[in-house]
């Protein structure tokens, strides 16, 4: 069966037709504002039909991640997928977490805003830790004292939910000579100033940009784009 992902504008692409039940539901969640108590409520309310509202949009964006993290552990880290630590920042219901085991990674812990969400994805069984109440707008010492070699962070940079600088603070997790994958749907590229905070994130020596894959599968009515980062200055 051919595939219904459209790439494309966002706003041309929901224009003019009737959202289904579930795109009604994702898209109340992009003009939240980032405002923290309304976000968790929310993701409180939405935890049990996330999984299939999502699958329902054809939802590929943990696949997508997880295919790249495990590139990176090959061409990057240059270790078994097994050996490497991730941290699933976002990690939401366990989809990506889910995705990452299926791709090799065993040592995998996660943290997200809801606490509703992080009990389903402690049900999936894949992570060693989980927190929740972890707020990526706000300046915190990281949950978890420990330092990963991967970050993945799939469904976070989203209209309505983290604001772009959240890149500092997902960087502050990784060890010297980790590596951040992230992604950020198209509409938030054009909504926000991520392109510019990024290159103030590298300007101070938080991150590199090391590679990204523009347009590519996220969700069925748009693409996101998908940025690789490395810890530190890019080395000459």
């Amino acid at each position: 069966m051919a595939s219904s992902y459209k790439r494309g504008n966002y706003r041309n692409q929901t224009r003019g037709r009737t959202l289904s039940n579930s795109e009604n539901t994702i898209h109340a969640s992009h003009v939240l504002a980032g405002d923290t108590e309304k976000l968790e409520k929310y993701y409180a309310d939405w935890a049990e039909r996330y999984d299939n509202d999502v699958k329902n949009e054809e939802y590929g964006g943990p696949k997508a991640i997880a295919s790249i993290a495990l590139m990176v552990a090959d061409t990057y880290l240059c270790r078994e997928s097994k050996t490497v630590r991730v941290l699933d920042a976002g990690c939401g219901t366990g989809l990506g977490g889910i995705e990452l085991k299926a791709k090799g990674f065993e040592a995998i812990d996660g943290f997200d805003l809801s606490q509703e969400m992080c009990d389903i994805a402690r049900e999936t069984g894949v992570y060693d830790k989980l927190a929740a109440n972890v707020d990526l707008n706000v300046d915190k010492a990281p949950v978890f004292d420990e330092k990963y070699d991967l970050i993945v962070c799939c469904g976070v940079f989203t209209l309505g939910h983290v604001e772009p600088d959240g890149l500092r603070r997902l960087a502050s997790y990784l060890s010297d000579d980790g590596y951040l994958v992230t992604s950020t749907r198209n509409s938030y590229l054009e909504g926000t100033d991520f392109a510019a905070a990024s290159q103030k994130v590298e300007a101070d020596g938080d991150l590199h940009l090391v590679t990204s894959m523009p347009d590519a599968r996220y969700i069925a009515e748009e693409g996101a784009h998908y940025w690789v980062y490395g810890k530190g200055r890019r080395q000459n």
